[in-house]
């Protein structure tokens, strides 16, 4: 199955890293550090240079079933020489973010329903992938597909528990995100990341006045669809990293108009909502850019 060879992939690069180490991989053309090798740190070149080949392997199990993951030219990177800045041009490292993003996540599940042993989810998202990626005309909708099918596997076969262990176990996966500023909360940073993905447009998030909740509204999700429920997996597993310790629960999905969404996040309860809601159309009436 394509998580467990995914998961040996990254026992491999973890099997060559030394804690602290000078060396770390990077994308020469994006200048960040790829999954799985993100985080991680190696003693010497040598090490390094095979962390990057076995990161080069990783993404082409997924790019099996979708030709659209991309190439990392990985280069093995001194950390003390500073962050490398992206070789490619704004427009194309903007496409490179998007795929990336949904590739990352896609990558981190697929390794966390087989090292959760969730292996009857894992091949029936695969079953659900390859029979709707045959009618897919548009090749960047297949990292889309890929989401959709995880989404809705996890939706039919797994309680919210089981649900939050996979997302938590997936995060995990795409290891610890950089260290943000105290004055953002984790779910500011979390939409930061998907709208710098181009996998939403403008957002905005407002604290609740009753503690550790958020109100999140925002348009051009790339994962949106007309069933009446909102996705909700690639920013959990993405929040749920910012916060390993805490329980997330997202609740509260309204549709705003065909294009905008607003959802509740909270800190603390149980989890809950890490796939998918079900979502009112209620805030029509209220939203002031939807028309009749």
């Amino acid at each position: 199955m394509v998580g467990g060879t995914l998961r040996d992939i990254r026992e491999h690069v973890e099997a060559l890293s030394a804690e602290d180490g000078p060396y770390a991989v990077v994308c020469g053309r994006t200048g960040r550090e790829p999954v799985p090798a993100a985080g991680v740190r190696f003693g010497d070149r040598e090490s390094a240079a095979e962390a990057a080949e076995a990161s080069s392997e990783y993404r082409s199990v997924l790019r099996r079933y979708d030709p659209q993951v991309q190439y990392l030219e990985p280069l093995v990177h001194e950390v003390s020489d500073g962050p490398v800045g992206p070789l490619a041009s704004e427009s194309d490292d903007v496409r490179a973010r998007y795929f990336s993003f949904c590739h990352d996540v896609a990558g981190a599940v697929f390794e966390a329903l087989s090292a959760t042993g969730h292996r009857e989810v894992e091949s029936a998202t695969m079953e659900t992938y390859l029979t709707l990626a045959e009618v897919v005309s548009d090749r960047d909708d297949f990292c889309l597909t890929m989401l959709w099918s995880m989404m809705s596997e996890l939706d039919v076969r797994l309680g919210p528990g089981r649900q939050a262990t996979v997302v938590r176990s997936a995060a995990d996966m795409l290891g610890s995100p950089a260290v943000e500023s105290a004055a953002n909360s984790p779910v500011e940073a979390t939409m930061r990341r998907l709208s710098s993905s181009s996998f939403v447009g403008d957002y905005r998030v407002v604290p609740c006045p009753d503690g550790d909740a958020w109100e999140i509204s925002f348009g051009d999700y790339a994962l949106a669809e007309r069933t009446g429920r909102l996705p909700t997996l690639p920013l959990a597993v993405d929040l749920v990293r910012r916060v390993p310790d805490r329980p997330v629960r997202f609740t509260d999905a309204t549709a705003l108009s065909d294009c905008r969404w607003r959802v509740r996040v909270e800190m603390d309860r149980d989890p809950e909502g890490l796939t998918s809601l079900t979502a009112s159309d209620d805030g029509y009436l209220n939203d002031p850019d939807y028309c009749l």
